[in-house]
């Protein structure tokens, strides 16, 4: 089986933790809990905690608990966040991705328009044929299998097709589990969770040649 597509994590993954743009994103997430939903403040933090750890994303820990949350007023809310300034256009980005001989695409826990305006301001997002976001994904987000099964399905590929990117590595286990070949960026080493360790999101290009340098190596050999 060969590799078709490199599946990239949006967040914390194509730029890095640094640039705390998740840290302004939790804090509105926690403000949306108090403004919107009348949870007490010194409940907020420990409640999307919660739900991060147990569903994998706060949004659909606020659906399966049953809280009244209008999913629209949700996205627009808690993505409100400042770009300029802590993640700007990198030319040497772009043209790591552009080197990769495979399909790229975004697979995020995230919205549509989060996805575009981040993408769109890196200069980066013709760089991937498309972004399968927490909608086309019918709000089963990641490390739900159904997430990656539909994420599969969505991109007409095996799993073992599939070099998956991310930072968590809640996220890779089941990705791994499934077949995917998985990339692990600034995370500490774990042989459970990942395939390959690197230290930033530059170095996956190096080692996605040598992946595909190995597998035709390989083609060669079974002739």
């Amino acid at each position: 089986m060969s590799f078709e597509v490199i599946l990239f994590d949006l967040d914390e993954t194509l730029y890095p933790r640094s640039a705390a743009i998740m840290a302004q994103v939790s804090e509105r997430i926690n403000r949306y809990m108090v403004e919107r939903l009348g949870i007490p403040p010194e409940q907020a933090t420990a409640l999307r905690r919660h739900f991060r750890q147990t569903y994998g994303a706060a949004l659909r820990g606020l659906m399966e608990e049953g809280y009244p949350v209008d999913v629209e007023d949700y996205f627009e809310y808690v993505h409100d966040v400042e770009l300029s300034g802590r993640i700007d256009p990198d030319p040497e980005l772009r043209a790591m991705l552009l080197s990769i001989p495979l399909r790229r695409a975004v697979l995020t826990n995230s919205n549509l328009e989060h996805a575009e305006r981040v993408l769109q301001h890196m200069q980066i997002r013709d760089c991937f044929e498309r972004i399968i976001d927490i909608r086309a994904l019918e709000f089963k987000n990641k490390p739900a299998p159904e997430a990656y099964q539909r994420a599969l399905a969505l991109l007409g590929v095996p799993p073992q097709a599939v070099i998956f990117v991310e930072d968590t590595p809640a996220n890779t286990i089941p990705a791994r589990a499934l077949g995917m070949t998985t990339i692990l960026v600034d995370c500490p080493s774990n042989d459970d969770a990942a395939d390959y360790y690197v230290a930033s999101i530059m170095d996956v290009g190096p080692l996605v040649h040598r992946l595909l340098t190995r597998e035709k190596f390989a083609a060669q050999l079974k002739r």
